[in-house]
């Protein structure tokens, strides 16, 4: 047991206290750094490596696009990226293997919907860097030796 602020609390509590301070330093770490694509981060309980999905305007035209990506926890609300301009948000996938997160994208021409990221789909296929190029046929998932295009659903 250990004594804080004149209280004594358990030794998993002590554990949990410790874990949560080093997460926190972590992220006001990360958070000094440089970055040229919009970040947002998602606290959830570290069961494995972090995964980072990154959305990238590829419309052609030199139009905006507009993405909205959500998922059963999180609103990510709503993001405007300019030609060639991207978008990063980070995660942890939760420990059920269930974690969805689902877009919807406008650029002028309609809405569209994509599940930029489905655990069963993408833990193996990209692991922990998923990085989406969205065109007007649809999501494109470029990793380092693979490229895998979807049509958007009607």
């Amino acid at each position: 047991m250990i004594m804080r602020q004149n209280r004594v609390i358990s030794a998993a509590a002590a554990v949990v206290l410790i874990l949560m301070s080093a997460l926190m330093a972590a992220a006001a770490a990360e958070s000094s750094k440089p970055a040229t694509i919009a970040t947002t981060q998602h606290w959830h309980w570290p069961w494995g490596p972090r995964t980072r999905v990154t959305i990238m305007n590829e419309i052609s035209g030199w139009r905006q696009l507009k993405v909205h990506c959500k998922s059963g926890n999180d609103d990510l609300h709503v993001q405007v990226l300019n030609p060639g301009q991207g978008y990063r948000f980070k995660f942890w996938p939760n420990v059920q293997g269930t974690t969805l997160f689902y877009c919807y994208f406008n650029w002028g021409e309609g809405l569209r919907r994509f599940d930029i990221y489905d655990f069963d789909r993408d833990s193996k296929r990209c692991k922990t860097t998923c990085p989406w190029h969205i065109k007007e046929t649809g999501p494109c998932l470029i990793a380092k030796d693979f490229t895998s295009c979807f049509q958007w659903k009607k």
